[in-house]
């Protein structure tokens, strides 16, 4: 293979990284809003592939995942089981400053969010 040929792949093998890495918060986050009753949502689900766009991600996860987490905590309220706390509120908000600085701990921080988000809407029933 020849050199220029070696730095396309690589930059093509980087880029797709990059676009599953970006991928996987938004998909979690369409999935986990798409389970909440729509009169509970405090966004749409279609609102979280906006994190798809570079740079401008940055800011919307801001909006995104703790309005998940709201969204959780507002189905929960009106059940009349507030014992599951702030829905990972708090988690949310730590992740989306922490990708600022630092990466890798934010996408910890997100994997333990949506695996609380996850079991929270598994607890749903499908017709809520």
């Amino acid at each position: 293979m020849s050199y220029i040929s070696d730095r396309i792949l690589f930059f093509a093998i980087f880029w797709g990284l990059q676009v599953l890495l970006a991928a996987f918060p938004a998909w979690c986050a369409y999935t986990v809003l798409s389970s909440i009753p729509v009169r509970h949502r405090k966004q749409s689900p279609g609102l979280a592939f906006l994190l798809l766009i570079p740079y401008f991600s940055m800011a919307w996860a801001f909006f995104v995942h703790p309005r998940v987490a709201q969204s959780l905590k507002s189905y929960y309220y009106s059940q009349g089981t507030p014992a599951n706390g702030d829905c990972g509120d708090a988690l949310a908000l730590w992740s989306c400053l922490l990708g600022i600085i630092c990466g890798p701990a934010a996408l910890v921080l997100l994997i333990i969010f949506y695996v609380k988000a996850f079991e929270l809407s598994a607890k749903m029933p499908p017709n809520a």
